[in-house]
């Protein structure tokens, strides 16, 4: 879950790795055999395992975290003339005609706004 948060934030070196030490130990936990049990410890349920609840809902989490990472780098990739221009402009008039480097569909959500 912490690498979701690190993603968001922008922290996304920290949530790559965060998120692939997740799906790893998810599915660590998925391939494990289960433990023989002693004479003392109670028996367990028919076909139980309490770790593949967690297990998946960690590998769905870290694959939400891995998938923000790579959204976040394929964005930078794919528009790396708008960020460019945008940390070389100077003045606010300058990073605002760093704008035609989008589409329109996205000045509103990436652009420089005016305020």
């Amino acid at each position: 879950m912490w690498a979701v948060f690190f993603a968001l934030f922008s922290w996304p070196y920290v949530a790559l790795l965060l998120g692939a030490l997740a799906l790893y130990w998810g599915i660590s936990a998925l391939r494990a055999k289960p433990r023989d049990i002693g004479p003392d410890a109670p028996a367990p349920g028919p076909g139980a395992r309490p770790q593949t609840t967690a297990a998946i809902s960690g590998l769905v989490t870290a694959g939400l975290a891995l998938l923000l990472v790579v959204t976040t780098f394929t964005v930078q990739l794919v528009y790396s003339d708008y960020y460019t221009c945008v940390s070389d402009a100077l003045t606010h008039q300058a990073k605002q005609s760093c704008d035609q480097h989008l589409p329109k569909e996205l000045r509103g959500v990436l652009g420089v706004s005016d305020g």
